[in-house]
C-alpha cells in the first residue's frame, strides 16, 4: 500500500508504531474516534491498514532495521504530519528465545531493533518538533510489558529489551521534561498467538487476579488517561488484570 500524502495542518496527531494489528490497529482507531489525526506506522499491509486508510490515517510504511530506516521514517513524519501531540511506541517482536545460540543472536539483534533503537532514534529526532510546551506537554508512551519487571526465561530476550524500552523511558522522561511527558504502560494478557497452547492460555488466564483476558481498549483508557493527566510523567502503569501479582 503506498504511503498517503496529506498536508501539513493544524490537526492534532498521534504517532502509533506496529498499527497493522492487535494493540497498535485499535489503538490508532480509537484516536481516530476521538478526532486526533492519526499516523499509522506499519512494516506489512493488512485489512486493520486499508480501514485505516478509507478513514484518512496518515500511512508511513517502513522497517526498523537499521539506524538509516528509521531515521528515514522520523523524516517522512515530521514531512508529513508536522507537529505531533504524542508518540505511542506499540511496534513488537515477541517470541521464546531461540534455543540455538546464532539463531538466538540474530532474534536478539532483531528485537533490539524494534524495542530500543527505534523508539530511540523516534524520540530524538520527532521530539523537538513536537506540539508542546511546559504549559501543555507533549506525550510519549513506550508500551512495554508486565514481564519487563519480572522476566521469563523462556522469552529472556524479549524480556530484556523490553525492559530497555521501560529504561530508555524513564531517561527520556528526564530528558524531554517539562515539554514532553513520558510515561510506560505494561500489558498483561490482551492476547495470545496462535502457537500458544490451550494449557498455556488456561494457565495464564487462572494466575491472572481477574480471570480474563484484558482488550486493546483497557490499553487504550490507560494512554488517554495519561495523555489527559499533565502531572504524570515518568510513571510505569500496568493494565495487567492482577497478572504480575499472580504469578
Amino acid at each position: 500500500m503506498s504511503e498517503t500524502n496529506n498536508s501539513r495542518s493544524t490537526t492534532e496527531y498521534v504517532l502509533v508504531t506496529g498499527a497493522n494489528r492487535n494493540i497498535g490497529a485499535h489503538l490508532a482507531h480509537r484516536f481516530l474516534d476521538d478526532g486526533y489525526g492519526v499516523v499509522a506506522h506499519y512494516r506489512s499491509t493488512s485489512d486493520a491498514i486499508s480501514a485505516l486508510a478509507q478513514r484518512g490515517a496518515i500511512l508511513i510504511q517502513g522497517e526498523f532495521h537499521d539506524t538509516q530506516s528509521c531515521l528515514a521514517i522520523a523524516r517522512r513524519i515530521d514531512d508529513i504530519a508536522g507537529a505531533l501531540r504524542a508518540i505511542v511506541h506499540n511496534a513488537s517482536a515477541f517470541g521464546p528465545t531461540r534455543d540455538e545460540p546464532e539463531a538466538a543472536g540474530s532474534q536478539f539483534q532483531a528485537f533490539f531493533d524494534v524495542h530500543m533503537r527505534a523508539p530511540y532514534l523516534l524520540n530524538t529526532r520527532l521530539a523537538p518538533q513536537m506540539q508542546a510546551s511546559a504549559e501543555a506537554p507533549g506525550d510519549i508512551i513506550h508500551i512495554t510489558d508486565i514481564y519487563a519487571d519480572n522476566p521469563g526465561p523462556e522469552y529472556d530476550i524479549y524480556c530484556a529489551t523490553k525492559a530497555g524500552l521501560q529504561n530508555l523511558a524513564l531517561s527520556f522522561a528526564k530528558r524531554l521534561a517539562p515539554r514532553i511527558k513520558v510515561n510506560v504502560v505494561q500489558p498483561g494478557p490482551v492476547s495470545f498467538e496462535d502457537w500458544h497452547s490451550d494449557a498455556s492460555r488456561d494457565e495464564v488466564l487462572k494466575s491472572t487476579l481477574l480471570e480474563r483476558m484484558g482488550t486493546p481498549e483497557a490499553i487504550y483508557k490507560a494512554i488517554r488517561a495519561v495523555m489527559d493527566n499533565d502531572f504524570q510523567t515518568g510513571a510505569v502503569i500496568a493494565v495487567d488484570g492482577g497478572r504480575r501479582l499472580g504469578r
